[in-house]
């Protein structure tokens, strides 16, 4: 369901989505202590096709863990 591409400086993130749906994506660099993931961007609308949210700004020494959700 989720495709990452890593590209210097920035990471890119897609997945398919669907139309009528509101999304948001979350980071973090270390999956303890809770909670673990901060808020990357949000309401990012839903489409008929793939979406892609790259993130300009990713850890550069540490991995980054990424999760995607559909927003209530």
């Amino acid at each position: 369901m989720q495709l990452s591409v890593f590209v210097p400086a920035s990471m890119t993130l897609t997945w398919t989505s669907v139309t009528n749906c509101s999304y948001f994506v979350q980071r973090a660099t270390n999956l303890v202590p809770l909670p673990a993931f901060s808020l990357l961007q949000t309401n990012i609308p839903g489409l008929s096709d793939k979406i892609s949210i790259t993130d300009t700004n990713p850890p550069a020494s540490t991995p980054a863990f990424y999760r995607v959700g559909i927003q209530p």
